[in-house]
């Protein structure tokens, strides 16, 4: 046996192992034992889990050579059977530094530069045949982005079971421990920071803001603010720019949070903000647009920075009219409390099911007062199982007791309870799901953060205006008087012109399948004609002027000539000074009516845009975006504005 240290010298010449044919027996079988064993790697010093009671990693690949006294201790490589010190006066520092170097070591002959092959999925589907090399690195990368994304506690990568599993998968991975996890998690999140820190410095888009407020049930207040923004390959993003808690709900205070977040991600350009309809807002949006009217980072002068919570609003108006309706709803939702309430009571509800033979495979499910999209959801379930409800009175005596009051001064349950559902409330459920489908198919569309949806905003909110005009003619008292009371709450927010935000009617006029004649004529059906020209006015007034910020900005040392000069330039006379001869004059007068009437020689971009003809509103495979991209070519100017514009989100997306 050859020498490769002085540790090794030294237990080489031990009269412990003089030719002892049991010795070397018990070593073969010590040794023989692993043949068949997964070898794992040797782990680095940053991740060994250190803790007083576990021992070292480095006994799985030695064995223990007994008959020795303490003082002379010795350990035999499972590889390479060398015998090594391992006394505590040695520690394991002499076990782990020949592991290192043993060359019948299976981890230290494998080639870490090897390639392997595997199939790798595209991004139009299937696989494809690709080589792949181990990296280390690359793997802790990998395992913090998984645990970021699947919400995995730090001290997973020291269960057992994963353990395992990553021993069998690639023994060559060493695992990290909890901290050093916590600490790559820090890294990617700062890298990947950095990375979108630089991608907005180079973005030539405007970005468009959502911010969303709330107390926990810590009673800690937090914020969080989310960027919107179309790039230059017309693809929709959406990134989460801040989650923070903030003092309160004060208007200055969420502004000056805002701004705080914007100056560390070094964005000024910001074209809208959407808000929910908290009168702190309007403060808040104040001080954000005199801040980037500083930075020079506006349109418009910031005149259309605010932008309402499409769904807020609709959210507001719908529980206006449910109002009529709160002790039918009340009693329904107290009756799907009761068989949610505990398994017991769930589990006599089934037997009532299957007794009615109702073939449902979804339960009830209980809603949040405060959300009548969740309110929906609820009726729904419930009226499926409006029977098994009923069979529940009869075999259940605890549910009407429950949710019958004993007394008018019972005070051990809610006012609000007046008993079980009767057969009066479920009808009223029943005739007030389909009137709220339409609120919760729009509230629904407009919710989308990885789809455009400024285009759908005018479809569905005067859509329901006029859903709105015909119910309340409806012959049906409850119906009409609904209708009736969400109709005021809709004309607090959308019948007064001047609270419009035009942006998003542009949005609406740059879609090709609408465009401006689509935009006035929707306007003509949902306001009365003085109202209606006022707003149809400003329409064509904002997006002439967007078009010109937008070709000064493109070409700043460009004289902007506007539509009416265009139009003036039209009326111009022939020079009859550079005219030669009654022919010359009758040419250049025929060539200034052809370019007048056949030619786009004095039309703007803008001009050509809105004579095309429309697409199909009825295309299947039509995305807005595509179209946009195909096209930008031909628009210079106008292919931004779409591009910034219909990137503003509606509502604010829901954080929690």
């Amino acid at each position: 046996m050859s020498s490769t240290g002085d540790n090794t010298a030294t237990t080489a010449a031990s009269p412990s192992i003089d030719h002892s044919s049991s010795m070397d027996q018990k070593i073969d079988a010590r040794a023989s034992e692993t043949e068949t064993c997964q070898v794992p790697p040797p782990p680095t010093s940053e991740t060994k889990v250190s803790t007083k009671s576990s021992r070292s990693w480095v006994w799985e690949h030695y064995a223990v050579v007994t008959g020795t006294e303490t003082k002379d201790k010795k350990a035999a490589c499972k590889y390479c059977q060398q015998l090594i010190a391992c006394a505590s006066k040695n520690g394991t520092t002499s076990l782990s530094n020949h592991l290192h170097r043993c060359k019948k070591y299976p981890y230290n002959n494998t080639d870490k530069r090897q390639k392997t092959l595997e199939f790798k999925a595209k991004e139009g589907g299937g696989k494809a045949l690709t080589t792949h090399m181990f990296d280390q690195e690359s793997c802790r990368r990998m395992l913090a982005r998984m645990v970021i994304i699947d919400e995995l506690p730090f001290k997973f990568v020291e269960r057992e079971g994963f353990l395992d599993f990553c021993q069998f998968m690639q023994p060559r991975f060493e695992m990290p421990s909890r901290r050093t996890l916590t600490r790559d998690c820090h890294k990617l999140f700062s890298d990947e920071k950095k990375s979108l820190k630089a991608y907005f410095e180079t973005l030539s888009s405007r970005i468009c803001l959502t911010t969303d407020a709330w107390t926990s049930i810590q009673n800690l207040n937090y914020l969080c603010l989310t960027a919107h923004f179309i790039d230059d390959k017309w693809k929709l993003h959406k990134k989460i720019l801040s989650f923070c808690p903030i003092t309160s709900h004060a208007g200055e205070v969420i502004g000056r949070t805002v701004e705080k977040c914007l100056l560390d991600w070094k964005i000024s350009k910001v074209l809208t903000v959407t808000v929910d309809n908290a009168s702190s807002n309007d403060t808040c949006l104040q001080y954000l647009r005199r801040r980037l009217i500083n930075w020079k980072g506006t349109v418009l002068n910031g005149e259309y920075l605010h932008m309402r919570c499409a769904a807020h609003v609709l959210n507001l108006t719908v529980r206006e009219g449910l109002k009529d309706l709160e002790d039918s709803i009340v009693r329904i939702r107290s009756a799907v409390r009761y068989v949610r309430s505990s398994p017991a009571r769930a589990q006599r509800f089934k037997s009532c099911i299957e007794k009615e033979r109702i073939e449902s495979k979804s339960l009830v499910c209980l809603d949040v007062e405060t959300r009548w999209n969740s309110t929906f959801l609820m009726l729904e379930a419930a009226l499926k199982f409006q029977k098994a409800f009923e069979l529940l009175e009869t075999v259940d005596s605890k549910y009407v007791e429950e949710l019958t009051p004993q007394s008018e001064n019972d005070t051990r349950r809610s006012s609000k309870v007046r008993g079980v559902p009767t057969e009066m409330d479920w009808e009223y459920a029943k005739d007030l799901l389909p009137f709220l489908q339409i609120f919760y198919d729009s509230t629904v569309k407009m919710s989308g953060s990885r789809y455009v949806t400024g285009n759908v905003y005018m479809n569905e909110i005067f859509g329901i205006g006029g859903l709105l005009n015909s119910f309340q003619e409806s012959d049906d008292f409850g119906l009409s008087t609904m209708a009736g009371n969400m109709k005021k709450k809709y004309d607090k927010y959308w019948g007064n012109v001047e609270r419009i935000n035009i942006l998003i009617l542009i949005a609406v006029v740059l879609d090709p399948r609408h465009k401006l004649s689509y935009v006035q004529w929707a306007i003509d059906e949902a306001y009365d004609p003085k109202n209606a020209e006022i707003l149809k006015v400003k329409v064509e007034k904002v997006l002439h002027s967007l078009f010109d910020f937008y070709s000064a900005e493109k070409s700043p040392h460009r004289e902007v000539i506007s539509q009416n000069q265009f139009r003036e330039m039209d009326k111009m006379d022939v020079d009859t000074i550079t005219v030669k001869g009654a022919s010359d004059y009758m040419h250049a007068k025929y060539s200034q009516k052809a370019d007048t009437l056949d030619s786009t020689h004095n039309k703007t971009e803008l001009d050509i845009y809105l004579m095309e003809m429309k697409e199909d509103f009825h295309c299947p495979n039509f995305h807005i975006l595509d179209w946009w991209r195909d096209n930008a070519h031909r628009f210079q100017v106008l292919a931004p504005i779409a591009r910034d514009v219909l990137a503003i989100p509606l509502c604010t997306v829901a954080s929690e």
